[in-house]
């Protein structure tokens, strides 16, 4: 499996889910990135794509994708820009389960779940060092995730 740009990860979910006539919001998104990174890395022993989560208010977010992902534009899952992630059948399976199993859920269900306490984003915002924006770090992402299945 190879270690895909946050952004093109972030892309793909919208176009999935846009092809299976789901809306996700910014929020959504956030809260399936971090689903994703955990699962593949507690299960797979790696990281899915090239940034780390960040603690910030509403939950963990990946700030790049914040940033540069157009939630205003329709891409289609064959765009040429989404080809090498569309051509690894074990990420676009897990991210097919992970939206009809997780997007169901309201943007706010999802932010209230990594807040929960024991989640990485609870762990990481009692440590005495914290600050906002402050790294998720992965020990915690991947014990917490060892026990989800999408």
């Amino acid at each position: 499996m190879q270690n895909y740009d946050s952004v093109t990860v972030a892309n793909y979910l919208l176009a999935l889910a846009y092809k299976k006539g789901i809306v996700l919001n910014v929020t959504k998104v956030q809260k399936l990135l971090f689903i994703a990174y955990g699962y593949f890395l507690a299960h797979h022993n790696q990281h899915l794509f090239n940034e780390p989560p960040k603690a910030w208010p509403y939950g963990p977010v990946f700030p790049k994708t914040r940033k540069q992902v157009d939630y205003s534009k329709i891409i289609d899952v064959k765009d040429d820009s989404l080809k090498d992630i569309a051509a690894d059948p074990e990420v676009t399976n897990a991210l097919n389960r992970i939206i009809d199993k997780y997007s169901k859920f309201s943007a706010s269900q999802l932010s209230e779940w990594s807040h929960m306490p024991g989640s990485p984003w609870d762990k990481t915002t009692k440590e005495a060092s914290f600050t906002w924006d402050y790294p998720i770090p992965d020990e915690y992402i991947k014990d917490y995730f060892s026990g989800i299945e999408i």
